[in-house]
């Protein structure tokens, strides 16, 4: 009567595989002809020859070569949990998995990741006190640890590249060749992430009113990056597990349930910060550079020991140069120009390190994509067969990179933006006057950034239940509704959409999955009009 226990098995395999070959023979001369059972050599074009018979000879002139690719992921899995109730008072659950990569070498292919949770109905006890006021009190504790696999396949190896012709003899023939494409890593491993959460559930009013509050640090080691070994080494650098990351948050959810009269309410909100920090990158300078965007020079994603990961790497700015004396104004404790080459539109660049100089070594942190706090609410109605469901949601504390801006192009077009650019005294602080060719304005600069946060209208659903209308028998819901996804977004940001995800790598390179908030001109979110029918019989 008061224990429960049940528990689950299972395995699942995940199988992919491509293969693509091609074979290709060239022949210039030397081509063999049977006439009347006889082998004769012409030196003919093999188009001229019967075309029921002609060979092509494996000797001089002649050239056989092959290309092709493949490309397989296999992963297997087994998994099980186990929980355990005692008289909804003590609850106790344990999970674990075993998986089993083959983007992994056969020393490194398994993980292991357990995990166990437990919880304690406080109100429950006997000692607690029984009132009208808190109808119920839970406290949960949890760990676990799972693994991420998620980068190229065989990059654990060395596999060739074909198109690397070479010359040979004195009369220097072409012949086509292959090389080694990357640096091997055998040791190659899975990244794991640990994860601890602390949290409590309060019910007031026989739970009308609730309220859960939880503190999470999630530690990852291990993390797949892209090796930051010197260039002369040659070829694609390898991924390694060269670096450790700390997540640490804290989530809020509050609701509450009431009606009047015949109308039904509840509402329910919620909100969660996290903290992000690189805790350590595994090398001797504490930092690595990702990713430029658009060719633009002087910065770009990077990740440093003590900041979170990644953040955006550039210059600061102060504004524009409105006239020369301003330019003439900005010098340094010497009373020399920082900027003696500026013209009235370029724009300040703020001197960070205080050398009296703008150089490379002026770069910082300018801000990064991942959100510091994320919130959501849903409000939702019932009254006489009418139902009403509204959901918004939003982020606020990240910044977008606007590289949808091609400063190599100059006779694109340009972004809405640009119609505050600087085109006389006292006309713009912000975007710099319009020129053709580089002057040095469209470094890799908080210029491209702008406040990520929004507020978006998710879901609004109108809907009527017909069934106290009817007298139709066996019909227990007749509902006709009106629903609109994605209605509006309210933001500040300039472009397209502002909720920008993790920047899609084409070239395998498994520190791009980390860089996020880059815009590449993302096709947004579609607004969706939906009319429908619910029937139950």
């Amino acid at each position: 009567q008061k224990h429960s226990i049940n528990a689950m098995l299972g395995t699942s395999l995940n199988m992919i595989k491509y293969n693509w070959e091609s074979v290709s023979v060239e022949g210039k001369t030397n081509v063999n002809e049977v006439i009347n059972g006889q082998l004769s050599t012409s030196d003919k074009p093999a188009g001229f020859l019967d075309p029921n018979f002609p060979t092509i000879s494996g000797g001089v002139g002649g050239t056989y070569y092959g290309t092709g690719s493949y490309w397989e992921y296999n992963r297997v899995s087994f998994f099980g949990r186990i929980n355990y109730n005692f008289n909804d008072r003590y609850l106790f659950q344990f999970t674990f998995r075993e998986d089993g990569s083959s983007k992994f070498s056969s020393d490194n292919r398994w993980g292991f990741f357990p995990s166990v949770a437990v919880g304690w109905r406080i109100s429950e006890e006997p000692f607690f006190p029984k009132n009208s006021v808190v109808s119920n009190l839970k406290f949960r504790a949890s760990w676990g640890k799972n693994g991420n696999d998620n980068i190229g396949d065989f990059r654990y190896t060395v596999l060739t590249s074909m198109g690397n012709n070479v010359l040979f003899g004195k009369n220097a023939t072409k012949f086509n060749g292959s090389k080694a494409n990357a640096t091997a890593n055998p040791d190659l491993k899975w990244e794991e992430s640990e994860q601890t959460d602390i949290g409590f559930d309060f019910g007031f009013f026989g739970s009308a009113l609730t309220f859960s509050a939880d503190y999470y640090v999630k530690k990852t080691n291990g993390m797949l990056i892209t090796m930051p070994i010197p260039s002369y080494v040659g070829e694609t650098k390898p991924i390694g597990n060269v670096g450790d990351m700390k997540n640490s948050g804290l989530e809020f959810e509050l609701g509450y349930k009431w009606h009047i009269s015949d109308a039904r309410f509840n509402a329910k909100a919620n909100v969660s910060y996290l903290h992000n920090e690189l805790t350590n990158l595994g090398n001797d300078t504490g930092y690595i550079d990702l990713d430029t965007f658009q060719g633009l020079s002087g910065g770009g994603t990077r990740g440093s020991n003590g900041q979170p990961f990644p953040y955006f790497y550039g210059y600061k700015t102060a504004g524009v140069f409105q006239n020369m004396d301003e330019v003439k104004a900005y010098v340094n404790k010497d009373g020399n120009m920082i900027m003696p080459d500026a013209q009235p539109g370029d724009v300040r660049f703020v001197d960070v390190n205080g050398d009296g100089k703008i150089s490379a070594d002026d770069r910082t942190n300018i801000g990064n994509g991942t959100p510091k706090w994320t919130f959501g609410f849903n409000l939702g109605a019932e009254w006489k067969g009418f139902d009403f469901n509204l959901f918004l949601q939003g982020v606020t504390g990240n910044k977008v990179f606007d590289a949808t801006y091609r400063t190599d192009v100059y006779s694109g077009n340009f972004p809405s933006w640009m119609l505050s650019r600087w085109t006389g005294e006292g006309t713009g602080n912000e975007i710099p006057r319009v020129t053709y060719g580089d002057v040095g304005n469209w470094l890799f600069s908080d210029l491209y950034l702008q406040d990520g946060d929004y507020i978006r209208l998710q879901n609004l659903t109108l809907g009527y239940d017909f069934k106290k209308l009817i007298a139709w028998k066996g019909f227990s819901k007749l509902r006709l509704y009106f629903q609109v996804q994605n209605l509006f977004t309210l933001t500040k940001y300039d472009g397209i959409y502002p909720e920008i995800g993790y920047y899609n790598s084409t070239d395998g390179n498994s520190s791009d999955s980390w860089v996020s908030g880059v815009d590449m001109g993302y096709y947004p979110h579609p607004r969706t009009f939906i009319v429908g029918l619910n029937l139950a019989f």
